[in-house]
């Protein structure tokens, strides 16, 4: 395999450095008044370079919007602990999601909310990254696909309310990991039960049901 080339590399390492200023401006501000000579001259690089690598400043906040993405996907889709029973895989799971948004909760809140108003791309990533992790939870109670619509909707509803929690704690910084983890089991069980109630046809495991009993 032939290396980049040393230009090659210089541009790479440029586009990022554009990346990362603007994450941290946008996440620290709102996005009319990030301008784009503020974002190179943040980044050390050339005010043209924007222009080049995403086109606007539209571009790159979609770019920082994709970077947030990924690193939430790559967390969501990690192998739980070995040897941890399906109740603290389950447990360590939710833990372990609040704990890595703590990380970087600023660039969190942006996402979620965005700045943008109604912009379908950031719109479709946040609903991918959402139902990635309600299908990972949905797998934990030995429930695969395809998802019965009340499930789908009631799983939806259940990490929306997961995310607003998050973000309270972020803004208000006065709950703690352990309440957070509680309320959000708490109304996990409830929506799986009303959900298993209202359509009586959902194939859920019986370890699933262990889990929701030793979750109550």
């Amino acid at each position: 395999m032939v290396p980049p080339s040393p230009a090659r590399t210089a541009d790479t390492d440029r586009r990022q450095l554009l990346i990362t200023a603007a994450r941290k401006l946008f996440t620290s501000k709102p996005y009319d008044q990030v301008t784009t000579a503020e974002i190179a001259d943040d980044a050390g690089v050339a005010y043209g370079l924007i222009a080049h690598h995403f086109g606007n400043k539209r571009g790159l906040y979609r770019a920082v919007m994709n970077e947030i993405a990924v690193e939430i996907a790559t967390h969501q889709l990690a192998p739980p602990p070995k040897g941890a029973s399906p109740r603290d895989q389950l447990r360590h799971a939710v833990r372990n999601h609040i704990a890595h948004i703590d990380t970087y909760a600023g660039s969190f809140v942006a996402f979620v909310r965005g700045n943008l108003g109604a912009d379908a791309d950031q719109q479709a990533a946040i609903d991918e990254l959402r139902w990635i992790g309600a299908q990972r939870i949905l797998l934990a109670l030995g429930i695969a696909a395809p998802v019965p619509p009340a499930l789908r909707t009631a799983m939806r509803g259940w990490v929306g309310y997961l995310d607003e929690m998050m973000i309270d704690r972020i803004l208000h910084r006065d709950v703690d990991i352990d309440t957070v983890v509680e309320l959000a089991c708490a109304a996990l069980v409830t929506t799986l039960r009303t959900a298993l109630k209202l359509d009586p046809s959902i194939d859920i495991s019986p370890e699933g049901v262990q889990i929701l009993n030793e979750l109550e």
